[in-house]
């Protein structure tokens, strides 16, 4: 019995090394350990002039080998206080990846710029319906976020103007 633990163990200490999922491969894949960070987020949120479910937003950042990273961003606009925590439940327009899907990005301790897709949440979080984004101010969070537990490693947060949600016809 305990000859075939061994064996089991062995094999999948050579099966994990093989694959990469040893203890070695679990560090920074020869980067520095060090935190993501993010630049620079633009000044605009610029909504699609082809379907107005879409926004897009620029930022740049910049993170390092290791743990999954993606990115998460988030466009709220009206209500008494978009930048307030829980502020989806009374914002009137919310659009963020979560609606367009996750952002993987490249973390090769490079600079990136990168613009991001972003789509509307028709409803909040209690099934209240949300609005479409209006051409003016709203509040933007450009944020790298751990894949694994959803920790946030890096945010960039401000006011910014969106722009292009003109006239589409008839609702």
């Amino acid at each position: 019995m305990q000859r075939i633990r061994l064996l089991v163990v062995l094999l999948l200490a050579v099966a994990m090394s093989l694959t990469g999922l040893g203890s070695a491969s679990a560090g920074t894949d020869g980067y520095p350990t060090q935190a993501p960070q993010i630049k620079s987020v633009y000044g605009y949120a610029t909504v699609d002039s082809n379907d107005r479910e879409v926004a897009r937003v620029r930022g740049t950042y910049k993170c390092f080998g290791g743990q999954p990273i993606h990115l998460w961003v988030s466009v709220k606009q009206g209500g008494p206080d978009p930048t307030a925590p829980g502020s989806s439940a009374t914002v009137k327009a919310w659009y963020d990846t979560n609606a367009s899907h996750d952002v993987y990005v490249n973390c090769d301790g490079q600079w990136h710029t990168r613009t991001v897709r972003l789509g509307r949440e028709a409803t909040d979080f209690g099934g209240r319906p949300l609005g479409h984004l209006k051409n003016g101010r709203a509040w933007l969070q450009f944020c790298l976020v751990a894949g694994e537990d959803e920790s946030l490693l890096a945010s960039e947060s401000r006011w910014v103007t969106v722009r292009g949600a003109g006239y589409y016809g008839p609702a």
